[in-house]
């Protein structure tokens, strides 16, 4: 009885590598023809892929924008209607704390049109500085803050010391502007 199911616990285990074999080599195989099938195609590899996404949204008293500010890092920008409080959050990948703190205030720049409720876009695009001497830099990209009741357009950066970052070092200054136009060459009516 003993050697009946010795013989039967060995069969269901033959059963169950025979079985995990099966299902390795037809990964196996579905990999190599899958790869055979990109190099054919001359589609490219994903392998090195690197996403970079940069995303905005709005409410009515507050807006978020996403953007680089190096190859590493991406900061968070937040722009508060009520007080035009313009701030970029730098998580540090190497401390997962944050990393940098940069803020201003848009209003001096982008002031409310007489009792209207102050309304912005806020958006941020991809800026590549010429290399230059020391840690600086500007930031890897522009914040664009947008006044949607008058058409007036801000642009603002700040510093970026990438060694500081890779030390661990928190940064904190003011973020500057970099310009100021018009984008609405019509007055609208109250």
């Amino acid at each position: 009885m003993l050697r009946n199911r010795q013989i039967g616990t060995l069969g269901v285990l033959a059963s169950g590598v025979a079985i995990g074999l099966a299902i390795g080599g037809a990964l196996a195989c579905g990999f190599m023809l899958g790869r055979r099938t990109t190099e054919v195609s001359g589609a490219p590899a994903l392998g090195g892929l690197r996403l970079q996404a940069m995303a905005s949204h709005g409410s009515d008293s507050f807006a978020i924008a996403t953007g680089p500010v190096d190859d590493e890092v991406e900061g968070l920008y937040t722009l508060d209607f009520l007080t035009g409080d313009l701030q970029c959050f730098i998580i540090n990948p190497r401390t997962l704390a944050v990393g940098g703190w940069f803020k201003t205030n848009v209003a001096k720049d982008l002031p409310p049109e007489g009792s209207k409720k102050p309304h912005y876009l806020l958006a941020t695009g991809r800026f590549v500085a010429p290399a230059g001497a020391g840690n600086q830099r500007p930031a890897g990209c522009i914040c664009y803050v947008v006044d949607a009741n008058s058409g007036n357009v801000g642009a603002y950066s700040f510093p970026w010391n990438r060694s500081a970052q890779n030390q661990g070092a928190t940064q904190a200054t003011e973020m500057r502007s970099l310009g100021k136009w018009k984008s609405r060459s019509v007055n609208l009516r109250d």
